[in-house]
């Protein structure tokens, strides 16, 4: 665009310059202020009288030539009459050491005779004298003041040679055409560039394609091939990092197992223990009732080891059921954390609305619980009650946990369920598994605060 820019400005003032031009524009002017000469001659003796024959005020004439002449450099001027001929000559702005007076003896013929013929036709007339690098230029215009008087001025003018002038449009007009050249080739570039550019952004946004390491774009290549190198390094790191979740998933599955295993054995201690209170009264007492009584101990720890061989959280299934006295079940529940986890100043109860049984299994509702009831111990104010209540309600079995906890952080409770933390730091936080847990016996979670206490709500249907 630049090297077109400088063509036409150069074609443009070559035309400027150029003689034809140059002449066109002095003898135009040059015509004008003769006009000009005319009007204030004119304006020197009243309108409607008749022309005068002689000049009998050349000083004044003279002075209205020099003021027109001073205005425009290089014009030298004057008057020529058929009686007197030349006469009040003029030239302000001559360049010599001395002051011109005198008209141009070489240019008196000229001046006479474009004289006497503006005279004679009442007309401006121009003559222009030219040669290789100059040229004069006359204009003569007659004075209606006066009879046989017109006015005259002259200007030299140098030119450029007609061979320059065509040799700089030629120079100019080869810039402008390689300058056109130029232009035509960079929007094809473009062009190109655009239609590859959006090519390789359709195929760089598939990112299940390969990156292309070819363009015709050579200054993209470097790019493509960073680019490349980057997705491949992407690549490596989602695979390391699936490989992470997996190890990350296995080691939460042996936490959930870990976990359980801890649940059963708390269980299994109350079911041993009992066992040694039967055998002790067995020693003692030889009776049948005895003998049943320690059977159904021993059943009941079997079928414990036979409920953790067989829990499953991941997948939703419980495993094997039982039928659980609820009121006896959520005392002794209680009464172990009392025993074993609380400390002095934290109690823990336990009610049940009537004899009501629940048939879930009872490693995973204990499971459940247990991790609730340490959640509140460990979290929850050191000082007060932790109240579990047991009740019937519409087809399922509803228990709550109910501890003096205020309140939680709201960001806390928005994610309460949804992250799982074998090593919680606040309360409220690691609660995933529980809610997996109360799935996997069909059942749902909530939780409820009022900005005196918290309430675990745990609805779990009859027969689960």
């Amino acid at each position: 665009m630049i090297i077109i820019a400088i063509a036409i400005f150069g074609i443009g003032l070559t035309f400027w310059y150029s003689p034809k031009q140059l002449i066109s524009r002095s003898t135009e002017g040059l015509a004008a202020r003769c006009e000009m000469v005319v009007t204030e001659v004119a304006q020197l003796y009243p309108s409607g009288t008749e022309p005068h024959y002689q000049v009998n005020n050349p000083d004044l004439l003279q002075q209205v030539m020099y003021r027109e002449t001073a205005k425009m450099q290089g014009v030298e001027g004057g008057y020529w009459h058929v009686a007197n001929e030349f006469f009040g000559y003029a030239f302000p702005t001559y360049l010599g050491s001395s002051i011109k007076t005198d008209v141009p003896q070489s240019e008196m013929a000229l001046l006479s005779s474009l004289s006497r013929q503006a005279v004679d036709e009442s007309n401006v007339l121009t003559s222009v004298r030219q040669s290789v690098d100059s040229a004069v230029i006359t204009v003569a215009c007659p004075i209606n003041t006066h009879r046989g008087l017109s006015a005259w001025l002259m200007k030299r003018t140098s030119l450029l040679p007609n061979t320059l002038v065509w040799l700089l449009f030629a120079i100019f007009g080869v810039k402008a055409v390689i300058g056109t050249l130029i232009l035509v080739s960079n929007r094809n570039f473009e062009k190109n560039w655009l239609t590859e550019r959006e090519k390789l952004t359709e195929e760089l946004n598939d990112e299940t394609a390969p990156v292309p390491t070819t363009t015709a774009i050579n200054d993209v290549q470097p790019f493509l091939l960073l680019l490349y190198q980057a997705r491949q390094k992407r690549y490596n790191a989602e695979r390391a990092i699936n490989s992470l979740e997996a190890k990350l998933g296995q080691i939460n599955e042996l936490s959930v197992v870990g976990r359980a295993a801890l649940a059963f054995a708390e269980e299994l201690r109350g079911r041993i223990e009992q066992l040694q209170r039967d055998v002790t009264a067995i020693v003692t007492d030889t009776s049948s009732h005895q003998f049943e009584k320690l059977q159904r101990e021993i059943d009941a720890a079997e079928y414990l080891c036979q409920a953790l061989a067989q829990i499953d959280v991941r997948h939703k299934n419980q495993g094997p059921v039982t039928e659980l006295n609820m009121n006896r079940w959520t005392r002794s529940l209680a009464d172990f954390h009392q025993q074993r986890h609380a400390n002095d100043r934290q109690t823990i109860a336990a009610v049940c609305d009537g004899e009501l049984s629940l048939v879930t299994n009872p490693l995973l509702l204990r499971f459940t619980l247990d991790i609730l009831i340490l959640h509140s111990l460990r979290f929850g104010p050191q000082e007060g009650e932790i109240f579990i209540r047991a009740a019937k309600n519409d087809g399922h079995m509803t228990l709550e946990l109910v501890d003096e906890n205020p309140t939680v952080k709201r960001s806390v409770e928005q994610n309460l369920f949804r992250f799982d933390d074998v090593r919680p730091e606040q309360y409220g936080d690691g609660l995933r598994l529980v809610k997996d847990l109360v799935s996997s016996l069909k059942g749902s979670i909530e939780f409820q605060s009022n900005g005196e206490i918290s309430r675990f709500i745990l609805k779990i249907p009859m027969t689960s």
